[in-house]
């Protein structure tokens, strides 16, 4: 099946890669040229215009699957492979057939959203800790990437004499900086351009709309790639670097938090059913409270006495020949056929065993030890782990639990049930998602990033995808502290809304560059742009690099993130989480991306003033 697996893979990407081939030969037709959509490729592609769903989600699918075909271990990931996918057979439809695709823009700034959402309700806990340790050096970092991005722009005004419009589209679609471009735009239509003769404002923000949509698409391909190289090429395993952070930022033997991905994915792995057959002095002719007493670890869950099954009670007597499910730590349960009689195969150990969390807020909680409660309600519960204001606290009998307190407990169905009668609420792994918190946090964050501030004649906002940051980040360190805030988020969700709301938004992005790469080409200021465009892309985040490493000393993961979020490019966070294996290039990405957008946005205003 594996084998069968990896070949499919190859397949399509071998047949997506001809695709691309074939798009970028019958895409140099001669300029002027119209042909009508004809052939098999011709009414196929003008009728993927009519159904851009379609078109869509086979982009998305071709791109993963080119993503997956790697040569000398090298391969582009999902995301450049599904934005260069969109962009060959966008420029293709364009050129050869006059076939222009235009998905709404609304429908990418829905997917991507839901992007950035994800990741904050993943990283919060993390954001803190990683905030706390090189906060300073990802604020120098976030300035350092646009300033010198803007300075080579500008050096190469006088090299290149780019005409109007275009510094301020090369510096926002380089660094693929949206909200700079929209100031950009802004400054045109203020009527206080100064425009040299012979050129008119519809030229301007030509140059712009060109220089932006083109470079935005080739810029966020190379850097994601890019950004995979980096570590390797100075010498770094990036991979293990994340995995040391982790290990600094949780602890060595720290339990997941409440509320995170991993809490219930592993609670006591030491608690097991085993069933004996009861023929030992030492349990004949005792009652379940006696026995409790003798082993306070061990639960006796079931007993089978002359052909029925009794739930435990404590007056129940044990007699030679029952046959009882005792749950338990595996080193206790060891010592059964000693101290109960020999184990047996019966379907009564079939019972099912749950990790829960409790919030201690009931009087029945708040005030008492940990050595009270479990004397009065822990007999064949386990206690995992313990938690105040979101850190790890030891387990200590005389740990006196607080209002507020998250207890991680591993015990039967019945149990938990019993227990939760006394204390409330118990917060349970779900596979449902919490749909209110969710489109609730969406309202909230884009309402966070729509608030503008003007200065001057520039209006500033953090924009959505920086208030989305805030606010998820903000509810998965809320949830820390209650896992019971926000309802259930389950990581399989999450995941798939990260996934998927970044591929689709990037390949929507491919499928609508055509016509501006065509329009490029046709101008004669293809070179230029692509020149200082990739130098302007490039350059500044090696820089970047170099000073993180060697000055800054920065944890390798971490450096990816925060070079990505300098370069506002969360294609290349989404990579360097994949090159890694794990979210800590998330900690870095959210306060380089805020700070550099908001710079960018500033001297974009100013360059496109410059004309």
């Amino acid at each position: 099946m594996r084998v069968i697996t990896r070949h499919t893979v190859l397949v399509v990407g071998a047949a997506a890669l001809g695709l691309a081939a074939v798009a970028l030969a019958q895409g140099t037709s001669a300029p002027g040229a119209s042909p009508a959509p004809h052939g098999v490729f011709g009414r196929l592609l003008a009728a993927l215009g009519h159904q851009p769903f379609i078109l869509l989600f086979l982009v998305v699918a071709a791109g993963y699957a080119l993503g997956k075909v790697q040569v000398k271990g090298v391969g582009l990931g999902a995301t450049a492979a599904t934005l260069l996918l969109g962009m060959v057979v966008s420029l293709w439809a364009f050129q050869a057939f006059h076939v222009t695709y235009a998905i709404p823009e609304f429908t990418s700034t829905v997917f991507f959203n839901l992007f950035i959402f994800a990741i904050g309700m993943k990283v919060g806990p993390q954001f803190i800790g990683g905030l706390q340790r090189e906060g300073r050096h990802l604020l120098l970092l976030s300035l350092l990437v646009p300033l010198a991005s803007a300075l080579l722009v500008y050096l190469a005004k006088f090299v290149f004499h780019l005409g109007p419009g275009l510094m301020a589209g090369i510096l926002s679609g380089a660094n693929t900086a949206t909200p700079g471009f929209g100031a950009a735009q802004a400054a045109l239509g203020g009527g206080a351009v100064k425009l040299p003769a012979g050129t008119t404002l519809e030229q301007a923000r030509a140059n712009l709309t060109t220089s932006y949509a083109l470079l935005y698409s080739v810029s966020m391909v190379i850097f994601t790639v890019m950004v995979k190289v980096l570590p390797k090429a100075f010498g770094r395993d990036a991979a293990a670097d994340a995995k040391a952070m982790e290990k600094a930022l949780a602890g060595e033997q720290q339990a997941p938090l409440p509320g995170t991905a991993e809490s219930f994915l592993r609670g006591n792995a030491s608690v097991h059913v085993r069933v004996f057959r009861v023929e030992s002095p030492e349990v004949d002719g005792h009652s379940l409270a006696q026995l409790a007493h003798l082993a306070p670890r061990a639960g006796i869950e079931r007993v089978l006495h002359a052909g029925r099954i009794y739930l435990p009670e404590d007056g129940l007597v044990l007699h030679r020949g029952d046959e009882v499910a005792v749950a338990g730590p595996v080193g206790l349960l060891l010592q059964g056929p000693t101290r109960i009689g020999p184990e047996v195969n019966s379907p009564l150990g079939d019972v099912r065993v749950e990790t829960v969390e409790i919030v201690a807020h009931k009087a029945d909680l708040v005030g008492h030890t940990l050595g009270e409660l479990a004397r009065e309600e822990g007999h064949g519960l386990y206690l995992n782990a313990m938690f105040r204001a979101g850190d790890a606290l030891p387990i200590d009998p005389d740990e006196v639990i607080r209002r507020g307190d998250v207890l991680r407990v591993t015990g039967s169905r019945r149990r938990l049930e019993a227990l939760q009668k006394r204390v409330g609420h118990l917060v349970r792994p779900s596979l449902v998602t919490d749909i209110i918190t969710l489109a609730l946090g969406l309202s909230l964050g884009a309402f966070l990033g729509a608030i503008t501030v003007p200065v001057g004649g520039v209006k500033f906002s953090l924009g959505s995808a920086v208030g989305l940051l805030i606010v998820s980040i903000g509810l998965s360190i809320l949830r820390t502290h209650n896992p019971a805030f926000g309802g259930p988020f389950p990581e399989a969700s999450r995941e798939l809304l990260e996934d998927l709301g970044l591929n689709v938004f990037i390949a929507i992005l491919g499928i609508n560059a055509g016509a501006g790469v065509a329009s490029a080409v046709a101008g004669g200021t293809l070179v230029p742009i692509l020149v200082v465009g990739v130098i302007a892309a490039l350059v500044p985040p090696t820089l970047a690099w170099a000073v993180g490493q060697y000055v800054m000393k920065m944890n390798t993961a971490v450096l990816m993130g925060a070079v990505a979020g300098a370069r506002c490019n969360s294609a290349g966070m989404r990579a360097s989480q994949e090159a890694t294996n794990s979210i800590i290039p998330a900690i870095g990405y959210p306060v380089t991306f805020a700070v550099s957008n908001l710079l960018l946005t500033l001297i974009c205003y100013l360059f496109a003033l410059m004309g």
